[in-house]
């Protein structure tokens, strides 16, 4: 639950502040129970200034309200700076992905070896032409030859077609 302050100088609202401190006019400030401060954050504008007013028993002054109403403004042009900034950086990044894709994608077209780099070859006789040696072939060797007929094929993933060796 988020403990809320207000300022009974200019009428400021603060939540969690651990500076107990007003941003706005650095007087202390005065915490605020359960049930007044769900009313405030429910409350806006001039319904808001007619309730701390009279919850603090002195009118807010006008230099006061400026003052909160002009550090609020400048928060407000702080956020949407930041989130123009971070769209703005979203967006070079995004562009710079798309400009990596492109470049794989002419590479990969324009150097046709480097696009099968990491196809596996036999280490016996560099062929590409290779057969996973599947669960089903193994199961059937341990079926029709136990144990000792699947050792040949124990820890092996790749049968080459072209020398027959398993790797």
């Amino acid at each position: 639950m988020r403990v809320k302050f207000i300022c009974e100088s200019c009428g400021d609202i603060e939540f969690d502040d651990e500076n107990y401190q007003c941003p706005i006019c650095n007087t202390k400030l005065t915490k605020v129970g359960f049930m007044d401060g769900h009313k405030l954050i429910n409350i806006n504008g001039e319904q808001r200034i007619q309730w701390l007013e009279n919850k603090l028993g002195h009118p807010l002054s006008d230099e006061m309200n400026n003052l909160r109403e002009d550090y609020y403004k400048k928060k407000r042009l702080e956020r949407e700076k930041q989130k123009e900034e971070e769209q703005r950086r979203f967006e070079e990044e995004r562009k710079t992905y798309e400009w990596r894709a492109m470049q794989n994608a002419y590479n990969s077209i324009s150097n046709p070896s480097s696009a099968r780099s990491n196809v596996p070859k036999c280490p016996v006789c560099g062929s590409t032409s290779l057969k996973k040696i599947s669960l089903t072939t193994r199961a059937v060797k341990t079926a029709a030859f136990g144990t000792i007929g699947a050792i040949d094929d124990a820890g092996k993933t790749y049968k080459c077609e072209n020398c027959g060796s398993k790797f």
